[in-house]
């Protein structure tokens, strides 16, 4: 007997989903990770990363180098934890605002952990010692000369790194550099102390085009690492700061909706959106730059895809640019 299935729509929420849940392709996502394959596999798309290569997921594969322009830096901590084989989210901060800061997990009386301030207090600490600070960069793809990569619908494309381990001292004593370069003019007039140290904590590293490539380190237990090395390979002109720091401006909401995992630890969300993306309530993170040792004489077995055209231009330029 023929029965409109509209007769039984309270079940609906009832029935499986499929697929894994909603995740977004890697190349739908907004910001695209910058990682180094630390052995040959095949990706998502059946292609082989190679190892010791950059790999822009859902952009790019198998490259020597990448150049950004920085948009977004953050100080994260991050207290993580190995469950069958997958990195697990055991307490987090985000550092947002001034301190205190405070983690993920709770006391016993339900607040909030309070975060220590120094490497030191937390290695003093049982709770937190195990806790590792993490730098994250953003910025926008682009050529050697600057030119910004763009996708067919002539929109910047945003990438990012994640200095964390062994790959933190490099990414963090570029950015000192930056804040503490004293050559630069300052962008905002008038000139306070203020005004100064703003230039200097955010502004600093958006005046550049970030070159990164790639070294060998070898850690303690023997293994080589592989290892971010950036490089400033040209300043840009301040009136392309500031358009940069306005499209900062307007794609903070996507970076802190990308990398606020606490706020989705403690919202029940389900599945993840590809690769580092807010885990979800377990807080299992997915793996963006596989391990960090290196395969030596891995052997790719299948092409990479062509590279985007890349047409002559001499600075960065927005001109051609749809936001």
């Amino acid at each position: 007997m023929a029965e409109n299935f509209e007769n039984y729509s309270d079940l609906a929420g009832t029935g499986f989903q499929g697929g894994g849940g909603d995740q977004t392709a890697p190349e739908d996502e907004f910001f695209h990770s910058v990682y180094i394959a630390g052995q040959s596999r095949k990706n998502h798309l059946k292609l082989i990363e190679e190892a010791g290569k950059f790999q822009v997921r859902g952009v790019e594969y198998n490259l020597d180098e990448v150049h950004m322009v920085i948009t977004h830096t953050k100080d994260i901590l991050a207290k993580i934890k190995t469950v069958n084989g997958k990195d697990t989210i055991e307490c987090f901060s985000y550092k947002d605002g001034a301190p205190p800061w405070h983690g993920t997990s709770k006391l016993g009386d339900g607040s909030f952990r309070p975060c220590p301030m120094t490497s030191a207090e937390r290695a003093a600490s049982d709770f937190c010692n195990p806790c590792r600070a993490q730098i994250l960069i953003a910025g926008i793809y682009c050529k050697p000369d600057g030119s910004p990569m763009l996708t067919e619908d002539r929109k910047p494309v945003f990438i990012f790194i994640r200095g964390k381990g062994m790959r933190y001292s490099n990414v963090s004593d570029y950015l000192n550099d930056l804040f503490n370069e004293e050559e630069l003019a300052p962008l905002f007039q008038p000139v306070t102390e203020q005004s100064k140290d703003f230039e200097k904590r955010v502004v600093n590293n958006k005046r550049f085009i970030t070159k990164i490539t790639r070294d060998i380190e070898q850690s303690s237990f023997g293994s080589s690492v592989n290892i971010f090395v950036l490089e400033r390979v040209g300043q840009l002109d301040d009136g392309t700061v500031m358009k940069i720091l306005k499209l900062s401006k307007e794609t903070m909401g996507k970076f802190n909706e990308k990398f606020d995992w606490s706020k989705s630890k403690q919202a029940a969300s389900s599945g993840y959106g590809g690769d580092v993306t807010p885990p979800p309530a377990d807080g299992v993170l997915p793996m963006e730059d596989d391990s960090e040792t290196t395969t030596v004489g891995a052997s790719p077995d299948a092409s990479t895809p062509e590279k985007p055209e890349e047409k002559d231009a001499k600075t960065f330029s927005f001109d051609d640019i749809e936001f």
